[in-house]
């Protein structure tokens, strides 16, 4: 597997299932580095240089996190606007994250027959766009839908969804050549 930067953006981690367990399940795989985008900034002062260095590091860059009204959590959109600058990320003549791959790992709570193609692709057209402008190549989404855990019902179903998310993950990042 090529080296991954997951950046992990999900607003209470240690609440969630899913997110939380596709990114442990990932953190056993050689060449994966997992962000914490909460963990590491509580007060959303993130440190640019630091994040641009592992981005720089890495060949394939994941962005997971949980669908919040058709969009990212607020700190991975700061974290998007701060790190992704003129004259590192685009800019004369400074592409330094050219030809790196960009995937997107979502989960969403809703039901897939809510979200249509033409809607899915709106939520994820962002992310092509900021791969285009930056010459870097937008590669695939994983998605995982229709499960939000309710107080008091067993758990198991979201374990395996996020298990099975995991394993889809797994299985494309060790694909890229």
């Amino acid at each position: 597997m090529k080296k991954t930067l997951l950046i992990l953006a999900h607003p209470h981690l240690q609440k969630s299932i899913r997110n939380k367990l596709i990114a442990e399940e990932l953190a056993t795989e050689n060449n994966v580095e997992i962000r914490d985008l909460t963990g590491l900034y509580p007060d959303y002062n993130i440190n640019v240089a630091e994040e641009q260095k592992k981005m720089v590091e890495a060949d394939i860059i994941v962005f997971q996190y949980p669908l919040y009204w058709y969009n990212v959590p607020p700190i991975l959109k700061l974290w998007i606007d701060e790190v992704f600058t003129y004259g590192f990320a685009f800019g004369k003549g400074n592409y330094q994250l050219e030809g790196k791959k960009i995937v997107v790992s979502c989960t969403i709570g809703s039901k897939e027959d809510i979200y249509p193609a033409e809607t899915l692709e709106k939520i994820f057209f962002p992310f092509q766009g900021l791969a285009d402008y930056c010459k870097m190549d937008y590669f695939a989404e994983v998605i995982s839908f229709g499960e939000v855990h309710v107080p008091g019902e067993p758990k198991s179903g979201l374990e395996n969804s996020a298990k099975k998310h995991a394993e889809k993950l797994r299985h494309l990042l060790r694909s890229v050549t």
